[in-house]
């Protein structure tokens, strides 16, 4: 019988050792029924590898070089456009765009999909920002038929935030240590800050950089040796949360602890992922504590509005969308229009949106996911 909870943990293993990405990815790829699954990562921020894109990828087994001519295919992959738009850990797949008969005249498909033997392709953004961004993409083979099923589709979606996770420490960590990011000792040689936190959210150790980040105050206090995030009057600090979540195992921690956003004592702004590190022999070799907290400060890694959302208040993915466009001021009657729902439809997201955040109307709402907000230059 499939075990979820093991699946979502080898990838969560992929977050401290890298290298074992192809193997898990296989897995995933057997247990979606597809011809082979793929992640990849698009960092095309300005400050990095001067000014050149840097674009990473994992994949279970597959023609390589088949993979890496993929990406100048990229720009003839029919409705494309529609992919990228926002909306993470959504399924996007082939067959909605044009029926198969159409899909076998275009040239993606005759020199690229066709020859391999493959039909359609799930894709789901796990990440989606400025310049970051990153697709979980699964293909089928026409073995299996022409179309992905909607079962096919919510298991990528229910995978994406975990590789999300995953990947995003992958690229926090400097790759060059993370296969030895397993020994304590090592952990003072990264730039990044590490917290290692047991039971009751009591910080267990913390490497050199961390030990900085918390001797200057700014995100996070440790009164009485309780790892604690700098509370902002009027804000929720979600790190409580995602720290008890993560001791309860790989799965119950969920979406909590995806680039939780800190807020400094002076308005700086960083992210803090959450790793459960209780689950599994790789992981544990961490420490003795429940989870790691890797700390982002770069700008590229800080969370988009959507991601904020559900991870502090466990909004969907279609209430964070309403409520982030609620916050730029456009009416239900425009979003509804935007996003091709009903009203009706937007008003009951809206109705989900006060339960969660605690508040009793749109301008509460647009106050709170304004404050909530990175900066923008």
């Amino acid at each position: 019988m499939f075990d979820f909870d093991k699946l979502v943990g080898s990838i969560y293993d992929c977050a401290a050792n890298p290298e074992l990405w192809p193997a898990t990815l296989n897995r995933v790829r057997d247990e979606i029924g597809t011809a082979y699954v793929m992640v990849g990562y698009s960092d095309m921020s300005p400050t990095l590898c001067q000014q050149q894109p840097i674009f990473t990828f994992q994949h279970s087994e597959w023609d390589h070089e088949r993979l890496v001519e993929l990406e100048s295919w990229a720009q003839q992959v029919p409705g494309k456009e529609n992919l990228l738009d926002g909306s993470i850990d959504r399924a996007w797949t082939m067959m909605t765009q044009l029926p198969f008969s159409e899909l076998k005249k275009t040239d993606f498909y005759k020199g690229w999909l066709g020859p391999q033997g493959l039909t359609d392709n799930v894709v789901v953004p796990f990440l989606c920002r400025k310049h970051v961004f990153g697709l979980f993409s699964s293909v089928l083979h026409i073995s299996k038929g022409n179309e992905v099923s909607v079962g096919q589709c919510r298991l990528a979606e229910r995978l994406s935030p975990h590789i999300r996770r995953a990947m995003m420490i992958n690229e926090i960590v400097d790759k060059g240590y993370l296969a030895l990011a397993l020994y304590r000792k090592v952990l003072d040689t990264l730039s990044v800050p590490i917290f290692i936190v047991g039971a009751g959210q009591r910080l267990v150790f913390c490497n050199a950089s961390a030990d900085e980040l918390l001797s200057g105050g700014s995100y996070f206090t440790a009164p009485a040796g309780i790892l604690k995030a700098r509370q902002v009057a009027g804000q929720p600090t979600a790190l409580d949360d995602a720290l008890d979540r993560a001791a309860m195992g790989d799965v119950a921690v969920g979406i909590s602890g995806i680039g939780i956003p800190l807020i400094g004592k002076h308005g700086e702004r960083a992210a803090a992922y959450v790793l459960p590190i209780a689950g599994n022999d790789i992981r544990r070799a961490l420490g003795l504590g429940h989870c790691a907290v890797f700390v982002a400060q770069r700008g590229e890694q800080q969370p988009m509005g959507i991601e904020i959302l559900r991870t502090m208040f466990d909004l969907t993915v279609q209430e964070a969308r309403v409520a982030t466009l609620i916050a730029k001021g456009d009416g239900p009657q425009a979003i509804a229009e935007a996003l091709n729902v009903s009203v009706n439809t937007v008003r009951s997201h809206l109705q989900h949106a006060f339960a969660k955040t605690s508040v009793s109307d749109q301008s509460a709402l647009g106050a709170l996911v304004n404050g909530l907000m990175p900066p923008v230059a």
